[in-house]
């Protein structure tokens, strides 16, 4: 039996498939996913798990060299963005593009979707997977 991180069999899957520049998106319950992308649903009830009982745990076993948000979080959950920003690595680079292109970049070049019950607007993220050395 594993004994510390993360348990999920299928994140810890996600996680060892990840390579230099890979995209992992953490979604909210609302992103659309494609059918053809590797999605882990974690939803149990709206608001369950959270972003952040999700993705502090993924930054403890992905090296991340970038994330990626939609612009719209800006105007319309920046208390998250905030939250979410406290969370990341220091000098962490961070982008934002269109909330469009960040369903594009999601369903076309994800290398996985964990899907949880978060419902605040505009709250999912795309992490870019870095390199330890």
């Amino acid at each position: 039996m594993k004994k510390n991180g993360i348990l999920n069999k299928e994140i810890c899957n996600l996680i060892g498939s990840m390579g230099h520049t890979d995209l992992m998106v953490i979604s909210d319950s609302g992103l659309p996913i494609a059918p053809d992308r590797y999605r882990i649903d974690l939803s149990i009830v709206g608001g369950k798990p959270g972003i952040f009982d999700v993705l502090e745990p993924v930054l403890e076993e992905l090296e991340i060299e970038r994330v990626i948000f939609s612009q719209e979080i800006k105007t319309v959950s920046p208390e998250t963005l905030e939250e979410t920003i406290k969370r990341l690595p220091e000098d962490i680079e961070i982008e934002f593009v269109p909330h469009t292109k960040f369903k594009e970049l999601t369903n076309t070049q994800s290398k996985g979707v964990i899907r949880t019950g978060e419902q605040i607007p505009y709250s999912s993220v795309i992490l870019v997977a870095g390199v330890t050395y």
